[in-house]
């Protein structure tokens, strides 16, 4: 059976992002916390944490970890509320990844509508790689996925992608470069993907809003 206070240890972990910072919240020692965080390793079988200098990074394994310990730990909450008659109609979970390239003001503007229904949403976001996110949809940890392209055709994965609009991209420049840019990038592609995020993939954004089948 899983330990909950293993689980609540991890959680303030992957919050504070140091391991030092969290013993100190939670009043043990880092070498106490950390032999907990072992042992919750260990029981789940996978690494949950990776150490990049004197900070700790969730592993894949351990941001699906964290998604479902705020899950837990939120219905916990809500079990409180109700045990003192204090619980509101308990509101659906709607839970959009949105991909590191979209623009935070515009995903808001396509997502307001879902707040404004008549029975109560409650609008969980996760900003991350298009392709983790993706992969976060196929087995159903994300109910929508806002990103600037489709679906990677690489990625066996069942889903759709509907466009919501696009834009342009400006370039800015200082007058006295202006015509020498100008001249230069007339004469090239408009814009190569890079390795990750896509950026400058086309000269025109598009927002597309990714479901599974």
């Amino acid at each position: 059976m899983l330990n909950y206070r293993h689980l609540y240890y991890f959680r303030t972990v992957a919050k504070a992002g140091a391991l030092n910072r969290a013993a100190e919240k939670l009043h043990l020692t880092p070498q106490t916390l950390s032999g907990q965080l072992s042992a919750f390793e260990e029981r789940l079988g996978v690494a949950l944490f990776r150490r990049n200098g004197r900070r700790l990074e969730l592993t894949d394994a351990g941001r699906t970890a964290l998604v479902y310990a705020d899950d837990i730990f939120q219905i916990g909450a809500e079990l409180e509320d109700a045990a003192q008659n204090r619980l509101a109609p308990r509101a659906h979970p709607f839970r959009v990844g949105i991909a590191e390239v979209v623009p935070k003001a515009i995903a808001y503007q396509l997502l307001a509508p879902a707040l404004a229904l008549a029975e109560p949403v409650k609008l969980v976001c996760l900003e991350d790689r298009l392709e983790q996110l993706a992969a976060e949809l196929s087995i159903h940890r994300l109910d929508m996925v806002l990103a600037d392209r489709p679906l990677p055709a690489t990625m066996d994965i069942k889903g759709y992608s509907h466009p919501l609009g696009e834009c342009g991209i400006a370039f800015l420049a200082a007058r006295t470069i202006g015509s020498a840019l100008g001249n230069g990038l007339s004469s090239q592609p408009a814009g190569r993907s890079t390795a990750d995020s896509g950026r400058g993939q086309r000269a025109a954004r598009a927002a597309v809003a990714l479901a599974r089948a």
